[in-house]
């Protein structure tokens, strides 16, 4: 077998892991937007209330995630796979918004809809590569149930068993 450079065995062994699929968004205080689809967030403590995401340095919304004071985190359904398409797309985060008939909150730009979601007060941002690690503070969201999540595994969209 040949030996893989680690980057590559990162990618390979994450694509075999399910992830759910999330949309992040946010305004930052200047009133540009962020939004796009994301499968690096977790929970990181309950006391203090915290997640965190990982955005690529690269993308067009990582500027406005590290310096907004809120982002919002909504989960999707099986759904929702056009969603998570369109938001993964490269473009214009308030005109990706609008083609979601998004809803402006006092936190930022929402998913419409009766999704899960959690608003987040930026805690801290840390270096994590070519990507930056955000900290945020849970301050805010809902959490209605999900019978059939959409995950992302093996480069494409799934869900799970009897969905």
């Amino acid at each position: 077998m040949q030996a893989l450079d680690a980057g590559e065995l990162i990618k390979q062994f994450m694509r075999s892991a399910a992830q759910q699929v999330y949309v992040v968004t946010a305004r930052d205080l200047g009133g540009s937007y962020a939004a796009l689809t994301v499968s690096s967030m977790t929970s990181l403590s309950i006391s203090p209330p915290l997640i965190l995401i990982c955005i690529d340095r690269s993308s067009r919304s990582h500027e406005v995630l590290t310096q907004t004071p809120y982002f919002i985190v909504t989960m999707l359904s099986k759904d929702d796979e056009w969603v998570s398409r369109l938001m993964a797309e490269p473009g214009d985060a308030l005109d990706k918004l609008r083609r979601v008939n998004y809803v402006e909150s006092r936190y930022g730009p929402m998913l419409p809809g009766d999704r899960p979601y959690l608003v987040a007060r930026r805690w801290a941002v840390y270096d994590g590569g070519d990507h930056s690690i955000i900290v945020g503070e849970v301050v805010d969201g809902s959490a209605p149930p999900m019978r059939c999540p959409l995950l992302y595994q093996n480069r494409a969209y799934t869900t799970v068993k009897g969905c």
